[in-house]
């Protein structure tokens, strides 16, 4: 089974970038992910460097840090306790005023036997989820927004 899993996958959004990074933000993901809940230990801060959020998938609690957000990237370094660590980021690879090509990758290494059946597992399905996310994100653009 894989201690370290680094994958990348590039999708288009149809909307120029300054649209499309903020869907990489905690509270940008709640309006395309369905069943991602963000909370904040301190919730006056929640974007920016240094902003801190977890999230929870099943039994799993995941911490997340934001360690750079700009015009054409964001970064978060993520702790899933007793299982994995690592870091993610969303890339802007080129744009217009219409569309944005961004790649996402994970860099997650395995720190527990658990940790390295759920990586060998997210390695395996990794370009369908990524798929997934361009097929959610365009679904999401098609919707109104919520006020």
């Amino acid at each position: 089974m894989p201690i370290n899993v680094h994958r990348s996958a590039e999708f288009t959004v149809r909307l120029p970038p300054d649209q499309t990074m903020p869907l990489f933000t905690a509270e940008g993901e709640r309006r395309w992910a369905e069943g991602w809940d963000p909370r904040y230990p301190n919730p006056a801060r929640r974007d920016g460097a240094g902003a801190v959020f977890t999230t929870a998938h099943g039994a799993n609690e995941t911490t997340w840090i934001m360690v750079d957000h700009g015009p054409e990237r964001v970064r978060y370094a993520r702790v899933t306790d007793s299982m994995t660590a690592g870091i993610v980021a969303v890339d802007v690879l080129e744009s217009d005023e219409r569309v944005t090509c961004v790649r996402v990758t994970y860099d997650l290494t395995a720190f527990t036997a658990a940790g390295e059946e759920w990586l060998a597992e997210f390695d395996a399905h990794y370009d369908t989820e990524i798929a997934s996310w361009a097929t959610d994100i365009a679904a999401a653009l098609e919707r109104p927004e919520p006020a």
